[in-house]
């Protein structure tokens, strides 16, 4: 079945959001306007949202929360957002997670809708009506000379109950998810989506699949390396 690789966040932009402007009381002509409080201020700022901008490969990203994108496949607004910048050692290979995402589409292609369906596992009628979905950027880089085997992210876990399968269940494609080896010293970049049911999560558990020693000129050799390992991050 079709991906869509990074059709949900390139795409036209959609400009800021701009606060509105209350009416201001005054009891005379003689009296001083009243400036807003420093509450009302703070919620006006909160309101303001700035363009997203395009990243060296000409795709735009959301990196601000009320964000939106128009693409093919929709319009995404981006609603949670964590940076994370951290590396899990799943020996020999060092994971860098970059950032963890929480996208909701609508005005969805009615095509994009049944494509989506399949990949998943979720009725065509919902998706058409708009989604959310977590987006998991990442990368992986295999330290050994020798060749590695790893199937990447395993489970994505919300603190609202729901699980999926990352292997069955990630709609982007990548070139490094092609090959589950890393022949020798080599770096991949992963960006993996999962559509969820509910997008008030506030936490997110990812699973990271087990490495084991990859083919050799001398025949395979699969062996375990390190085991799964499991990260946990919270929306802030």
């Amino acid at each position: 079945m079709l991906k869509y690789g990074k059709l949900l966040i390139s795409g036209l932009v959609v400009g800021g959001l701009l606060a509105g402007c209350g009416a201001e009381e005054q009891s005379s002509g003689s009296e001083p306007k009243e400036e807003p409080k420093a509450a009302e201020q703070e919620s006006l700022n909160k309101e303001e949202v700035s363009e997203p901008k395009k990243d060296k490969n000409g795709n735009v990203e959301l990196l601000e929360v009320g964000q939106k994108a128009e693409s093919e496949a929709g319009t995404g607004e981006l609603l949670k957002i964590k940076q994370v910048n951290e590396t899990v050692d799943i020996a020999p290979l060092k994971v860098t997670i970059q950032d963890i995402k929480v996208i909701k589409m609508t005005d969805v292609d009615p095509v994009f809708a049944e494509d989506l369906s399949y990949m998943a596992d979720t009725d065509v009628a919902e998706l058409k009506d708009g989604f959310s979905y977590v987006q998991v950027k990442f990368t992986a880089e295999n330290t050994t000379d020798g060749n590695v085997e790893w199937y990447d992210l395993m489970n994505v876990v919300t603190d609202k109950g729901e699980q999926i399968d990352g292997q069955l269940k990630d709609f982007f494609v990548d070139d490094s998810e092609s090959d589950s080896v890393f022949i020798g010293k080599v770096k991949k970049e992963y960006q993996d989506g999962f559509v969820i049911k509910d997008d008030q999560i506030n936490s997110v558990k990812l699973v990271f699949g087990y490495t084991m020693n990859g083919y050799t000129m001398n025949g395979d050799t699969f062996e375990d390396i390190t085991g799964e390992q499991t990260v946990e991050y919270k929306f802030e």
